[in-house]
């Protein structure tokens, strides 16, 4: 049995891949035994030639179409032989010994089921991706919202992202962390069912409420850094695509928030957020139309 199985979900993102798979070659591992899983979710590019040439080491699974991440994920876990799982996302690049911090620390730290790392831009700015649970200000300031880029230290936007606990650079808990790189101790994932494969966004939010709930902390290392290329894997996204990514996120939303503070079906303000979340949505489905005519 590895000490950890490095779990990436790709779909026609070659280039990504291999330098994801290139990384974790290079990549510092200590004393910690691995294997690396690659689930590939219908690519049509050369991703699979590439890596049955360049990487045979790597397990791979090949669908016939795309199962979407949780589903996929999920499969890679499913024949992992592991203590802790390690997903990775496949626009990635792990840098130094990044993947050990996080398993020397939650071996170390029996109370926590779940921690990521610091994801940064290819600047090696922050992406922030260890964050409290949302409150209904973040929906104009959110982590990419036109307001948060004019007001960059208002108080919604710093306690959502934590960033006073990250740039303090040592672990912390968080309410959720990204599934970009996420370390999870495996006998949790399963008790947990694993990633929520009925969501598409907010999955993660939904996976570490489950994993907090089943008696587990959640937290965040910012000495374990990894650069994400975050979205560049897919390609570019013309407006139908964009449109279907904007009704999912806001749906998942949705769920995510009434699975969060139990709100049964008939609870008052389900209506409140679903009117808030719909109007919300459909002007981020009007902006994006005009956009792409102006072009």
């Amino acid at each position: 049995m590895h000490d950890v199985s490095v779990i990436i979900v790709g779909l026609n993102s070659c280039r990504y891949v291999r330098e994801a798979l290139e990384s974790l070659q290079a990549a510092e591992w200590r004393s910690y035994s691995h294997e690396v899983i690659y689930v590939d979710n219908g690519s049509t590019d050369d991703t699979l030639a590439v890596l049955e040439e360049r990487f045979p080491e790597v397990r791979v699974l090949a669908n016939d179409s795309n199962l979407g991440f949780c589903r996929a994920a999920n499969q890679g876990a499913r024949i992992a032989r592991c203590r802790h799982y390690f997903f990775l996302n496949d626009d990635t690049i792990v840098l130094k010994d990044a993947i050990p911090l996080l398993i020397d620390f939650l071996d170390r730290h029996p109370g926590i089921g779940v921690v990521g790392s610091r994801l940064l831009n290819t600047d090696y700015t922050d992406q922030w991706s260890g964050r409290k649970f949302p409150s209904p200000l973040n929906a104009i300031f959110g982590r990419r919202s036109v307001l948060s880029r004019w007001l960059p230290g208002a108080k919604p936007l710093t306690d959502y992202l934590c960033r006073e606990q990250v740039l303090k650079g040592v672990p912390f808990a968080a309410d959720w962390v990204s599934a970009a790189a996420l370390l999870a101790e495996a006998t949790v994932f399963r008790e947990v069912g694993g990633f929520a494969e009925d969501y598409y966004y907010w999955h993660e939010a939904v996976f570490c409420d489950r994993i907090r709930h089943a008696g587990k902390e959640i937290y965040l290392h910012p000495q374990s850094k990894i650069i994400h290329y975050e979205g560049k894997g897919s390609g570019e996204r013309p407006y139908d695509v964009k449109k279907r990514h904007i009704i999912d996120f806001h749906r998942g939303a949705y769920r995510c928030y009434c699975e969060h503070y139990r709100l049964r079906m008939f609870h008052p303000i389900r209506a409140l957020v679903g009117t808030a979340l719909f109007f919300r949505a459909i002007a981020l489905l009007a902006f994006n139309r005009v956009a792409g005519f102006s072009r």
